[in-house]
């Protein structure tokens, strides 16, 4: 990782201001003066909101993957001791606002937020150079749109103003806001991005690419299902963007799952039914679980693909998911024959074609040529393809799926209580939802 000793002393900086100021963890404070005041000081801030999104057991990707893995059968909890993670497993009444993992990723990815909007807001102050502030409002308006479009798969509604007592904003409402910020940071992009730059960021990261996938994801869970294609047109699937570590800020997921103490693979299900199970000849299912003996009684799985080594980068977005994501949207535009036609990509893509060499290598699709089939397939393509993305959850209400209280449920809640933290300090917290 570029300059490391460098970003990650700027971030226990931030940590030492922090404890002397105790507002630095409320997501409503802003950051004091001589951080951002110049453009350097920026460029470590996006760096302390990558690092902060990525990392950690507190983090955003360990807290996401770790709920909807548990919620919708992808994981299995090891150590009932685990409180936070135990709640999440069963479910239900079981998961209230006390929860940990619910605490842990609103406060980050509100922090990740709050951060990202510091450097939108501070870059015109910190610079008298046009390219450089937009190009710093770019990286911001990224990591604030996808602050917003994750936390909105877990939660009903959350207040996107930084400011006590924020009113709480509708899923539809939340996703317009990351979609307008991502096509604001798709202008600076198209613009020219400056070298000074893009230069300090952390570099796993392609900006261009990762913008129009989170374009594609939010404009199809929003139901702009031909602005979806649109985004996903401009994608290069050879190019990688990922979430980078080493050995000092190692693979939160890698890192936990080796403990072989909290959480680990479930099985080969994928959390699927069982008329829409994994094909046996798929190859991404020994991509993503294995197991010593898998014809033992009870064979003990385990996580590998980007899970196994704590030096794993986990990807930002996949290949697959762009290619699902117009087959999708096709098909709920009643397109049927595109729709198939990207539905094979994803069936008859190699792992050698892949640039994750993740590959499911099948036959084309043979099934019907009707929207419902069609569509539960792209379900099921979903739900290996993008196995531990903490994408599950909203694509189990997405699709229609059996939710937390049918009698044959895929998940184990629809979407979770607010935090505690939010409801002791915000008046306008919305009631709990019922399941």
């Amino acid at each position: 990782m570029k300059n490391l000793i460098k970003h990650i002393t700027f971030i226990l900086l931030l940590v030492s201001v922090s404890a002397c100021n105790t507002e630095y963890l409320d997501p409503n404070s802003t950051l004091e003066p001589d951080v951002v005041n110049n453009t350097d000081n920026l460029i470590e801030l996006l760096n302390g909101v990558q690092k902060r999104w990525s990392s950690d057991r507190s983090g955003a990707v360990y807290t996401y993957t770790s709920i909807s893995g548990l919620n919708t059968g992808e994981l299995r909890l090891l150590n009932p001791g685990n409180l936070g993670e135990a709640e999440i497993d069963l479910g239900g009444n079981n998961v209230n606002g006390g929860n940990e993992l619910l605490i842990n990723i609103w406060t980050n990815i509100m922090l990740c937020r709050k951060e990202a909007t510091t450097v939108i807001e501070a870059a015109d102050v910190a610079t008298d150079d046009t390219q450089i502030a937009n190009s710093l409002k770019a990286y911001g308006l990224f990591y604030r749109a996808l602050s917003h479009g994750t936390l909105i798969q877990y939660f009903e509604q959350f207040p996107l103003e930084i400011i006590e007592n924020g009113t709480f904003s509708t899923k539809t409402i939340v996703l317009d806001n990351a979609i307008a910020d991502l096509t604001e940071a798709k202008s600076y992009i198209n613009s020219g991005l400056s070298t000074s730059v893009t230069a300090g960021v952390f570099d796993s990261v392609d900006l261009e690419n990762s913008v129009n996938a989170l374009l594609a994801r939010f404009n199809l869970m929003n139901g702009a299902y031909l602005a979806a294609i649109d985004a996903a047109n401009e994608i290069d699937l050879t190019v990688s963007s990922t979430w980078e570590y080493d050995a000092s800020v190692p693979n939160p997921l890698a890192f936990w799952f080796g403990s072989q103490n909290v959480t680990q693979a479930k099985d080969l299900t994928f959390g699927l039914p069982s008329d829409l199970l994994p094909d046996n000849d798929d190859e991404r299912v020994s991509f993503y679980v294995t197991a010593e003996d898998l014809n033992a009684a009870n064979p003990d799985y385990q996580a590998v693909g980007f899970f196994l080594n704590n030096l794993d980068e986990i990807p930002v977005y996949l290949p697959g998911e762009i290619l699902l994501i117009k087959a999708e949207a096709y098909a709920r535009e009643d397109d049927l024959t595109n729709a198939v036609i990207e539905l094979n990509k994803v069936l008859t893509k190699t792992a050698a074609t892949d640039a994750f060499g993740l590959g499911a290598n099948l036959p084309a699709y043979a099934g019907a040529l009707t929207k419902e089939a069609i569509l539960d397939e792209i379900y099921r393509n979903r739900r290996v393809e993008l196995y531990l993305t903490g994408l599950s959850l909203e694509d189990s209400r997405r699709f229609n799926r059996p939710g937390a209280t049918a009698a044959d449920a895929e998940r184990n809640r629809d979407y979770y209580p607010y935090p505690n933290s939010e409801r002791d300090n915000n008046t306008n917290t919305p009631d709990n939802p019922t399941s």
